[in-house]
């Protein structure tokens, strides 16, 4: 799996995903309590503290950015109050996100299917198999579905993640959910500003 590197990030992006990394964020597929801790930082946080200063080339791009920081910190309304004005496949896909974790699967596989095939597709597929494959159990399942598809699947994501399941499967499909999240938002990242 390809290293996210948070390092050229700016300041409070480096803050928050450090916070978030070391806390094991999120800790649920749905929605919990949203991180009061982050709050002081996500509503401090601007082009520049986001970016290190840099210009923004995708002011869209950028936009995705706070949506996905608040989403991190499962804080829902925040975080849809951005991601739902980004006419963009990514700004879909944090929307499409965030209902996954409502959890209001029809209203997500909506904005999934909005999203298109998204640019971190591959990469997050071959991820998803990676981390599926080191499991013990659930994971060996969860890869036996993934290996019949051509392109990552965001319905069948959704589906997985919004119904009950065992504690291992649940554990996977987390780690696949916070993977999906650093692709994303390093995707988003590199197109405001790079």
């Amino acid at each position: 799996m390809r290293q996210i590197e948070i390092d050229s990030y700016g300041p409070s992006a480096r803050e928050l995903i450090g916070q978030a990394l070391s806390q094991g964020l999120p800790k649920t597929l749905s929605f919990g309590t949203p991180v009061s801790g982050a709050l002081p930082a996500l509503q401090a946080m601007n082009d520049q503290t986001v970016s290190n200063n840099r210009r923004v080339r995708m002011p869209h791009d950028a936009e995705a950015l706070r949506a996905g920081l608040w989403l991190l910190f499962d804080c829902m309304s925040e975080s849809h109050d951005l991601s739902q004005k980004i006419a963009t496949p990514s700004g879909s896909y944090w929307h499409a996100i965030l209902h996954r974790r409502e959890p209001d699967a029809s209203n997500a596989k909506y904005w999934i299917a909005r999203v298109g095939e998204h640019p971190v597709a591959p990469e997050l597929l071959q991820d998803a198999r990676e981390i599926a494959a080191n499991s013990v159990v659930s994971g060996k399942q969860l890869l036996e579905q993934m290996h019949s598809f051509s392109t990552w699947d965001g319905a069948w994501f959704v589906d997985r993640c919004t119904t009950a399941g065992d504690p291992e499967t649940t554990k996977v499909l987390l780690e696949i959910q916070r993977r999906e999240w650093l692709l994303l938002f390093d995707y988003n990242y590199r197109k405001a500003f790079a």
